[in-house]
Formats: structure tokens, sequence, C-alpha cells
């Protein structure tokens, strides 16, 4: 893993300032997904994604990460960031423009979490259930 200079900006903001990020968790949440990420690393980052909806839409939506790299805290923080107000057709088409906008430039590590993290969402969004 490389750790980039975007990413670890990125990084050390989100915790200078937890409350300013979407990190955390939804009491009640309609979406409640966990998923392993990035397992052909031999790394098991582990991200949860909890989303409240309304008129089919992400009302809100936040994350919480368990073992896992820089990369996978910033894609989940930037994903949540971007799917809040989005239908699963949005989300779904949510892309490397996209992120890199948000990152403020490119990282292709950083967007392969975003996204398996972005296809997790999406599959949770479609049952409306927990995925685990």
């Amino acid at each position: 893993m490389s750790e980039e200079p975007l990413i670890i900006s990125y990084f050390k903001r989100l915790f200078a300032n937890p409350k300013d990020t979407r990190m955390g968790r939804i009491e009640g949440a309609e979406v409640e997904i966990k998923g392993e990420l990035c397992p052909r690393k031999g790394k098991k980052d582990q991200v949860f994604l909890y989303g409240k909806i309304a008129d089919d839409k992400l009302k809100d939506i936040k994350f919480m990460c368990a073992l896992c790299d820089p990369h996978m805290f910033v894609a989940a923080d930037i994903l949540c960031i971007l799917a809040v107000g989005k239908d699963k057709d949005e989300v779904s088409a949510l892309g490397k423009v996209n992120f890199e906008e948000l990152l403020g430039g490119q990282s292709p590590e950083g967007y392969e979490h975003f996204e398996r993290a972005r296809e997790l969402l999406v599959l949770g969004m479609l049952g409306r259930k927990k995925i685990t």
C-alpha cells in the first residue's frame, strides 16, 4: 500500500475534526451493511454503512471502519458525502470524477476502495436490509 499524500492529508482531516465527517452510526437505519473489502491484499478492511431512506433516496448515511487502512476511511467518507440525497441509480452512477473531485486529485487505490463500498451500498439500498 502506498501512502499517497492526498489520502494521508484527507485521513488526517477526518480525525482532526470527526464531528465534520460522515463517521458514526445511525440508530434505526433502514440500510445496514457490513462488508469486508480488499481481501485480495490479505487485509481485512471492514466497512459498516448505515443509511436512512426517505422517498427512495438516502436521507442520511454514515460509516464506521474496523481494521481499515487510510484509503478505506477516505473512500467511505467521500462515498457518504456524495450519496446523501441520491437514489440507488444515482449512487450507482457515482464514479471516478466524483471521487477525485472531493479528494482533490487521483488515487487509484482510494478509488478501488470507493468502488467496492459503492457496490455494497447499492446492494443494501436494493434490499433495504442488513447485509453482512
